[in-house]
């Protein structure tokens, strides 16, 4: 029997770590990967097959008109057109045939957010694993990219946050008999009540193993940053952008494992000029740490040049010496005894 199983969630929630994880214990997401780059050391564990299908169905299907960022289905009118997708149902199909007739399998891409209704009719019988993580979270991990587009629009990754999760929700509501909606924090703090909402809810009969070395080989902290509820931004975002906090609630409301994050009155005592000024002190003091590690490396570089230098001035001048010389010398005279003997040698052999 097939088991499709689908992870998916706004991008840069967690999606890959959640995929590595079930991959470790048993879902065949396949071989045909996506590798890892210096954004996703251990690798994005997706389908490169469902990856180019999804992302080009939500460029064809989004208006070009419409500014956004056309590669995740995100416009600022938000103008995904979800009929045009029947179009490329032959394509999907083609794409189901080709993956495993019996097992656990699946696929991660946080494009599927907003396909899933499109999937749910070509596979009732898939199982989702959804993904959800604190939108400064999302936004902070998002801008560490250093992508042209949301270095230009910083304010494109907290929208793009709400429509995706604003999509998973709706899903999940009409389908939770058939989804985890868990949030990636909670699920670092205790990976086990994840397989056990694997087997228990989604009748998944996984492979026994040590779950939890297994999580520790494939999630490192340090590739996982997690903003302090005081930071300036957190604090600014809750005062002067209440609706994202909103849905951060009611993901926690409706979530299978919600997150650790205990939603608690703004200080009343704090301006909102205070978080602004610490905001930007905190902006400056990462800029003056980046100005001191290039001014170490220029450092580094020129004591570098001199004593690349310092080496030729010693190798000219053991070059210039007699003996050097003398040895040259020596060495010219073997190689020309050499040549003529290698000459006579041939000579007498033709001979």
């Amino acid at each position: 029997m097939s088991l499709p199983t689908i992870v998916t969630g706004m991008h840069r929630s967690g999606t890959s770590l959640t995929a590595s994880f079930i991959k470790a214990i048993g879902v065949d997401f396949g071989d045909n990967l996506l590798e890892g780059d210096r954004f996703n050391q251990k690798g994005y564990f997706e389908d490169v097959d469902f990856l180019e299908f999804q992302r080009s169905v939500l460029q064809k299907s989004c208006d070009r008109t419409d500014p956004g960022w056309h590669d995740w289905g995100w416009t600022q009118q938000e103008t995904l057109d979800r009929r045009q997708f029947n179009q490329y149902e032959p394509e999907a199909r083609s794409l189901i045939e080709n993956r495993p007739k019996n097992g656990v399998w699946g696929w991660k891409d946080p494009r599927t957010t907003l396909m899933l209704d499109f999937w749910h009719q070509l596979l009732p019988e898939a199982r989702y694993l959804f993904v959800y993580r604190q939108p400064w979270d999302v936004a902070d991990s998002i801008l560490r990219l250093n992508s042209a587009i949301f270095s230009k629009h910083p304010d494109y990754a907290l929208k793009a946050w709400a429509y995706y999760n604003r999509h998973l929700l709706q899903f999940y509501q009409e389908h939770r008999d058939r989804c985890i909606l868990f949030n990636i924090n909670s699920v670092l703090q205790q990976p086990e009540r994840l397989v056990e909402l694997l087997e228990d809810k989604l009748n998944f009969k996984l492979e026994r193993r040590d779950r939890q070395r297994i999580f520790q080989q494939v999630f490192h902290p340090d590739l996982f940053k997690q903003l302090d509820p005081g930071h300036p931004f957190v604090q600014l975002l809750r005062t002067q952008l209440p609706e994202y906090e909103q849905l951060l609630q009611e993901l926690d409301r409706n979530a299978d494992i919600p997150s650790p994050f205990f939603p608690v009155a703004v200080p009343t005592e704090t301006p909102l000029e205070k978080s602004a000024m610490l905001l930007h002190y905190r902006t400056l003091q990462a800029q003056m740490h980046q100005q001191a590690i290039a001014h170490q490396w220029e450092q580094e570089k020129q004591q570098l040049h001199v004593h690349i230098a310092q080496r030729e001035a010693e190798l000219a001048a053991v070059k210039g010496s007699r003996t050097w010389r003398a040895k040259e010398k020596v060495f010219q005279f073997k190689e020309a005894i050499a040549s003529k003997l290698s000459v006579n040698l041939f000579a007498n052999g033709k001979a």
